[in-house]
C-alpha cells in the first residue's frame, strides 16, 4: 500500500471493529449470544463479543463522546453541559478541516483507551505542532483542550447521552450475533481467499459508537502498525449492520497488510502502471469499490442470498468506473482460480478508461 500511512474514512467506506485473528475453526459451539454489559461497569472499554470469537465488538464510552462531538459540531448545537467540548472540537474541525489524514493521531488511541483521563496522557505527548494542509497548526493544544473537557463531562455524558446510546451500541451487537457470528469462520476462509491474504493472527481494535458524522465509519492507521476502526450503529440493522460490519473489517485487514502482496496492493500496483498513483483519488475510490463489491458478496454468500448492496444505494452512483469494477470482482469471486493480475488489470482499465 502507497503510501502505507492513510486516513480510510476518507471515503464512503463500512465499519467493523474487531479484535482477533484470522483463523479456521474459531466459531464456538451453540448460538452465539453477545453479554448484557450494563453502562454503569468499570470504565474501561467492555467487550460485547464472547470471549474467543475472531470478530469481536467493543463499546467505549471515550470513542463515543468523541464521535458524538464530532456529529454536534456538524450539526450546530450541543446541549449546555458540553459547551467547552463542543467548542473544543468546532475549533480542532476548523484547524484540521483541510487534511482528513490529520485525524488519525487523535482516533487512533480511541480504539484502546478506557478513559477520556488515558486519552488526555496521550494527547499531552503529541507533537506540539502539525502542517495540515501547507498551515501550520497548535496540534497538541488544541487536542489537551479537547481531552481535557472530555474528562470533565465524562460523568454527565455516562449519565446522559451514552445511556440511550449504550443500549443502541448493545442491540447492535445482539444483531451481529445472531447474524455474523455463527457464519465467521467460513467468511474469514472466504476473505483469506478472495483476497490472497496470508494465514496468521492479524489483531485488530474494534469500537461501534452510537452516533458519528457521515459516513459513520472512520480508521486510522500509522504505517500498517496500529490502527482503530469505528462504525456508527443507528440506523443499521441486519444484513445491512453485517455488511458495514465486513467492509471495515476489509479495511482494517488491508491497513494491516500494508507490506504483504494481497490482491489489494496487487491491484495499487496495476493502477500504478497506468498513472494513478496513491496521490490520485481514484487509487483510493477504486480500493473502496472493491471492498463494497466484497463486503456485499460475503453478505449474499453466508448470510442473506437477498441482501441489497450498500453501494447500489449511493456509492456506486457517484463513481463512475464503479459497475465496471463492480463486474470484474464479481467475476473473480466466482472463478477462484482466475489469475489475480487479470482482475487487477481489469479493474485498472475501468478506472483509466474513458
Amino acid at each position: 500500500m502507497a503510501p502505507p500511512s492513510r486516513l480510510a474514512s476518507r471515503l464512503p467506506c463500512l465499519a467493523l471493529l474487531a479484535t482477533g485473528a484470522l483463523v479456521a475453526g474459531c466459531i464456538p459451539g451453540g448460538p452465539p449470544k453477545a453479554p448484557v454489559v450494563e453502562i454503569d461497569d468499570a470504565p474501561r472499554d467492555a467487550i460485547l463479543s464472547p470471549e474467543g470469537t475472531p470478530i469481536a465488538l467493543r463499546r467505549s464510552i471515550v470513542a463515543d463522546q468523541y464521535f458524538w462531538l464530532r456529529t454536534k459540531v456538524l450539526e450546530g448545537e450541543a446541549p449546555p453541559a458540553f459547551a467547552e467540548s463542543f467548542s473544543a472540537m468546532r475549533d480542532l474541525r476548523g484547524d484540521l478541516s483541510a487534511d482528513p489524514t490529520a485525524w488519525e493521531d487523535l482516533e487512533v488511541p480511541l480504539g484502546e483507551v478506557g478513559s477520556a483521563t488515558e486519552l488526555l496522557a496521550i494527547y499531552e505527548r503529541l507533537p506540539e505542532k502539525k502542517d495540515v494542509g501547507g498551515v501550520t497548526v497548535a496540534f497538541r493544544a488544541a487536542a489537551v483542550r479537547l481531552a481535557r473537557a472530555m474528562v470533565t463531562n465524562e460523568a454527565t455524558y455516562r449519565k446522559g447521552p451514552y445511556r440511550l446510546h449504550s443500549d443502541a451500541i448493545g442491540a447492535a451487537a445482539t444483531d451481529l450475533a445472531a447474524h455474523l457470528l455463527p457464519r465467521e469462520g467460513e467468511i474469514l476462509r472466504a476473505i483469506e481467499a478472495d483476497m490472497a491474504l496470508p494465514g496468521g493472527a492479524r489483531p485488530i481494535v474494534v469500537t461501534l459508537v452510537s452516533e458519528a458524522p457521515y459516513p459513520g465509519i472512520f480508521a486510522a492507521d500509522q504505517r500498517g502498525r496500529v490502527m482503530a476502526s469505528f462504525v456508527r450503529v443507528r440506523g443499521l440493522d441486519g444484513s445491512a449492520l453485517v455488511e458495514t460490519v465486513l467492509h471495515e473489517s476489509l479495511h482494517a485487514l488491508d491497513e494491516m497488510t500494508v507490506r504483504e502482496p494481497t490482491a489489494m496492493n496487487l491491484l495499487r500496483a496495476a493502477l500504478a502502471k497506468r498513472g494513478i498513483d496513491a496521490e490520485d483519488s481514484n487509487a483510493e475510490m477504486a480500493i473502496n469499490t472493491v471492498t463494497f463489491a466484497e463486503a456485499a458478496s460475503l453478505v449474499r454468500r453466508f448470510v442473506d442470498a437477498k441482501h441489497r448492496p450498500l453501494g447500489e444505494s449511493g456509492f456506486y452512483t457517484l463513481y463512475a468506473p464503479a459497475p465496471a469494477i463492480v463486474e470484474a470482482w464479481t467475476r473473480h469471486v466466482a472463478q477462484p482460480g482466475e489469475a489475480l493480475e487479470g482482475t487487477a488489470d481489469a479493474i485498472a482499465k475501468a478506472v483509466t478508461g474513458p
